[in-house]
């Protein structure tokens, strides 16, 4: 209650003061104003770091630790509505996702993502594409899987176990090849 009304009184300040611009206003009360006491939310900040590339974002440990269900579920939908071809970024949502494996559904995501269809080309990866560059990229066009996997050899439980069993089978070679290997929990 006292936040809401030292917002309140800081909204009414800022308009006798005719500081901002009535769109910047209608646009900060809107989402409320980001504060130390209001910063965004997990998704927004998911964003941001997506949009940056920086799959070393030192944000990715600090603030994805303890995620919700709900919030779990809906970086989840947002990993579905990536194209496969926006590798990174999914193999960053599964970096993520996969610090927070608690619930069966965090599980089957990650039973998801290592039995996925195998990428065939970075452009598009429903088409195999025969270019030079691309024979080496195996790693890349596996890199969500991976990811999952690597990151599930914190956690050497029975989920972990069934998790490693299926991605023995993948579709995508360089994953079936990790799973088997003997030094995934080394």
């Amino acid at each position: 209650m006292v936040g809401k009304n030292l917002s309140k009184r800081f909204f009414r300040q800022i308009l006798r003061w005719s500081i901002l611009p009535l769109g910047i206003l209608i646009a900060g009360c809107q989402s409320g104003p980001l504060s130390a006491s209001n910063p965004p939310s997990k998704l927004e900040l998911l964003d941001e770091i997506l949009r940056s590339g920086s799959d070393n974002d030192p944000r990715l440990d600090r603030d994805f630790g303890a995620l919700s269900d709900e919030t779990k579920r809906l970086i989840r939908d947002k990993y579905r509505q990536l194209p496969r071809e926006k590798l990174n970024e999914r193999g960053t949502i599964v970096y993520i996702l996969a610090s927070n494996l608690r619930a069966p559904a965090d599980w089957d995501f990650m039973k998801d993502v290592v039995s996925e269809p195998a990428c065939l080309s970075l452009a598009d990866c429903s088409a195999a594409n025969a270019a030079a560059s691309e024979r080496g990229d195996e790693v890349t066009l596996a890199y969500p899987a991976l990811v999952a996997l690597k990151r599930t050899q914190r956690s050497p439980s029975r989920e972990a176990l069934e998790l490693i069993e299926i991605a023995k089978r993948a579709q995508t070679p360089i994953v079936a090849k990790v799973a088997r290997s003997n030094n995934l929990y080394q």
